[in-house]
């Protein structure tokens, strides 16, 4: 059986359905089992049978071809867009998922002590008037905004220490506005990376960084105005900017709704201080049909995680793994 996933931009075929997470459980399974790394797979292989197809391996981008009864693909968000492109070729269904678009959000811990104490994040959900729907997401107490490398395109994120030395005065945390798409559109992925490759165009290649009291009067920050503020920038190489020049309509004003709201929650919050980093984005996988064992239409061929839009986040993806891996043991000793 072959197992695929992708790791820094290579699709990696293993001989096996066990993800190798430790020097000890490596070395334990190195004389068992043959593994490839930096291996870059190309497409899969399948044959037609009175039922439909069946898949017989892969193919890796030097034409050498794997073969295998049992195939799981778990190729991680970077690789949703190759397995959908597999997928379509073979003519099988996609479920096309929504896509989140938002900012990251900094101020001082002091606005939001209350909900760092009592809750460390607060999870809030609002429903705006254009018919969107925003929530918080990954709150950082102390924490730092940081840059994501997301495929070459530079996306605003957050961390935190567990150091109490090496934290900031400041809490981030993600506001994101979910975007569903209907017939004809169906690349949702691709549109949040053009609204945030036109960030990066905009900042030279970074993050954009707004007061939030520039957004309202509708100005670009400038360096000068980020300086004379309360709060201080944790993402030191962010640019001063415009976010209006970035952000449809509907996404800002569902932004700017949901900060007025959450001000009523921790006061403060909406203050012409706080500070607004663009952009920041959340991607879905297109999904396709899957049985009970998250087996495709092509029998044999598994697909998992986050890259095949069936979970969000480590934990999910990991027991989606044990999930497909008990059902090929079942199969290949029954």
């Amino acid at each position: 059986m072959i197992f695929a996933h992708l790791c820094a931009g290579n699709r990696i075929a293993c001989q096996v359905h066990v993800v190798v997470k430790s020097q000890s459980i490596f070395e334990y399974l190195r004389e068992r089992i043959a593994m490839r790394f930096t291996t870059e797979v190309d497409d899969i292989v399948t044959e037609r049978t009175e039922s439909g197809h069946r898949v017989k391996g892969v193919v890796l981008k030097n034409g050498e071809t794997l073969t295998a009864e049992k195939v799981v693909i778990a190729p991680g968000r970077d690789g949703s867009v190759w397995l959908s492109k597999i997928l379509r070729k073979r003519r099988l269904r996609m479920i096309n998922n929504q896509v989140n678009i938002g900012v990251r959000v900094e101020t001082s811990n002091i606005v939001m002590q209350e909900i760092n104490e009592h809750l460390y994040e607060g999870k809030f959900i609002f429903n705006t008037s254009v018919g969107t729907q925003v929530r918080t997401f990954c709150s950082n107490p102390s924490g730092h905004v940081v840059v994501e490398n997301h495929s070459g395109i530079m996306l605003a994120n957050g961390h935190a220490y567990k150091d109490p030395k090496l934290g900031s005065n400041n809490t981030n945390f993600a506001l994101l506005v979910s975007h569903k798409f209907s017939d004809p559109f169906d690349k949702p992925n691709e549109y949040a990376h053009e609204i945030s490759r036109l960030a990066n165009a905009l900042s030279n290649g970074g993050i954009i960084v707004q007061k939030y009291g520039d957004i309202l009067k509708g100005r670009r920050s400038t360096e000068k105005r980020i300086k004379e503020g309360f709060i201080e920038p944790t993402l030191k190489e962010a640019v001063p900017g415009d976010l209006g020049l970035v952000l449809p309509y509907n996404t800002m004003k569902s932004l700017i709704e949901m900060t007025e709201a959450l001000n009523h929650v921790t006061p403060g919050l909406a203050s012409e201080h706080t500070l607004f980093y663009g952009v920041e984005a959340k991607f879905y996988s297109a999904r396709p049909k899957l049985n009970d064992r998250f087996e495709t239409e092509i029998a044999g061929l598994y697909v998992g995680g986050d890259g095949a839009g069936i979970t969000r986040g480590l934990a999910q993806a990991s027991a989606c793994g044990v999930w497909i891996a008990r059902d090929i043991v079942e199969k290949l000793t029954h």
